[in-house]
């Protein structure tokens, strides 16, 4: 009989018998917890040697890193908030206009950031501290920075360049962040904060350079910003992810364990909760706000419902929990892009329950092909939840904005679509009524070729950045993770407790030498307190 067991997918009890690291990889540090020696073991055979059965808890330590690196996080960190303070003491003031009516949905998104994306990262088993604590770190940098690059994109026309600050300004800050924390889904695990800094330093750039192009250049609409954050920040995630890790990750700390499940799980359930508010905050009157609300709510109760039938398909009568946890919540982002168009709710669940089953199809599928062939991995598997919902997100823009008429939104169509205001002293501009100039007159199907050229500037913008990004972060001046003793494992970059990851370790019998190794381990604790 072996003297030693393990349960590395539902346990924090490890085996005995730990893998000798690669002379690249940080040295563990056991430490003895507890030990406790049974001293009634089974009545032994006539002439046998058995003796009382120790059973000691050991918990491996990840040894703090040496050199310079350790102090790159501290210097960014410091650095960039000091640069910070002075950048807004210099370009920014306060609003003279005023409106604080949309505060209730703006702390709707607040928490669609903090609490449905920490939760729903939170599965690995391993990896809690920094499911959350790297999440909230990266929104709360996000949002200042943020603030700082659309200021300046903004106030392009201002030699000073300077800006004011209101509540649009946090809500669509919170948006670009969102977009980071798509990415992170992508690299979670596998990159240390400092490299997290310069993944969102370097994004939100791209992102706020992408939008600006799309949006008040082309002219597109995307309400739900289902192009320019959920499909954006999925392949910038994926580029990095790449681009930095060649030859793909293999870790047994990525699976979960039962209560780690659970807690992402409660992730779904505040996206769910709060993603209308999601699709509906920028959306400008109470019947578009309105449409947005009811089209959202029906796309996420289809790909709810798509989604758990799928997986029971897929797994012969049994449901998998990482489907529910994210491809229940994919219709609504694939309805996001025409969320406050007339689209009618039967089409809202039909997008709702495609993009569920899409969805559940990638995580059975898509992503273990991704990682298999192409050496790709996905740590959230963002392009199944994000990635694709934002395609059909695309698509579906392209199609209603080739189908809305005058006819049938009258005045309201130019609200949604700028660009197809009728040309000034046009018949269409005499017979309708306009009093807007500068109108482009666009037509229905030009107005669908401009998203779907949209599409491809974003696929283009956030592959190609977020590929630099990832070569980038291979320099040495940033630490990179060992794959087997450091990648998700808080330990590498967290203070954890005692009874953090735990190994029960046998020893039979238990003899001098063990006893001298336990009194000198004793020793040196109390010689370091």
């Amino acid at each position: 009989m072996s003297n030693s067991t393990e349960n590395n997918a539902a346990s924090p009890l490890l085996s005995s018998q730990v893998k000798e690291d690669s002379k690249h990889e940080p040295k563990t540090t056991p430490v003895i917890i507890a030990s406790v020696i049974n001293k009634s073991p089974a009545k032994p055979q006539h002439g046998s040697n058995d003796q009382p059965n120790e059973y000691r808890f050991v918990h491996q330590r990840i040894p703090p890193r040496t050199g310079s690196q350790k102090f790159l996080l501290p210097i960014l960190l410091i650095g960039l908030q000091i640069l910070f303070i002075v950048l807004f003491a210099l370009f920014t003031d306060y609003s003279a206009k005023t409106d604080n009516a949309k505060y209730p949905a703006y702390e709707s998104l607040h928490a669609i950031a903090l609490l449905g994306f920490g939760f729903i990262m939170t599965f690995l088993k391993r990896y809690g501290y920094g499911s959350i604590g790297f999440n909230l770190l990266l929104v709360a940098f996000v949002i200042q920075w943020s603030l700082l690059v659309r200021g300046w994109f903004s106030s392009s026309t201002d030699v000073k360049f300077n800006f004011e600050i209101n509540l649009e300004s946090l809500i669509n800050a919170d948006y670009t962040a969102i977009a980071i924390l798509v990415t992170l889904g992508a690299l979670l695990g596998k990159t240390s904060l400092s490299q997290l800094i310069i993944v969102a330093l370097i994004e939100v750039v791209a992102q706020i350079t992408n939008e600006f192009v799309n949006i008040k250049v082309l002219n597109v609409h995307d309400i739900g910003f289902s192009l320019h954050v959920h499909l954006f920040g999925a392949l910038f995630g994926l580029a990095v992810s790449k681009f930095l890790h060649f030859n793909g990750v293999n870790s047994q700390k990525q699976a979960p364990v039962y209560h780690s499940d659970l807690f992402a799980l409660i992730g779904t359930l505040f996206l769910w909760v709060y993603y209308p508010s999601f699709n509906s905050l920028l959306a400008t009157g109470s019947d578009r706000q309105s449409r947005s609300i009811i089209n959202t709510i029906a796309a996420i109760s289809a790909s709810c419902m798509i989604t758990f039938g799928i997986s029971s398909l897929a797994g012969k009568g049994k449901i998998n929990i990482l489907h529910v946890q994210h491809a229940t919540i994919a219709g609504g982002i694939a309805i996001g892009s025409v969320a406050d168009l007339k689209i009618q709710v039967y089409i809202a669940l039909i997008v709702g329950a495609l993009a569920g089953l899409l969805s559940t199809i990638g995580y059975k599928y898509v992503d273990p092909f991704l990682s298999r062939v192409l050496k790709l991995h996905d740590t959230c598997s963002v392009q199944s939840l994000h990635g694709l919902p934002g395609l059909i997100a695309g698509f579906v823009s392209a199609i209603f904005a080739a189908t809305s008429s005058f006819t049938e939104y009258k005045h309201e169509l130019y609200e949604i679509y700028p660009a197809r205001i009728p040309i000034m002293n046009s018949t269409e501009y005499v017979e309708q009524g306009i009093k807007i100039e500068n109108g482009k007159g666009r037509t229905g199907f030009e107005q669908a070729g401009f998203q779907l050229i949209s599409m491809a500037i974003t696929i283009g913008i956030s592959l190609v950045a977020g590929s630099i990004t990832g070569l980038l972060l291979r320099l040495p001046l940033f630490e990179q993770l060992s794959e087997d003793v450091e990648m998700f494992d808080d330990e590498a970059q967290w203070v954890t407790p005692d009874d953090y990851a735990l190994k029960l370790t046998f020893a039979t019998p238990y003899s001098d030498q063990d006893k001298r190794a336990d009194e000198n381990q004793a020793k040196n604790e109390d010689s370091k307190v």
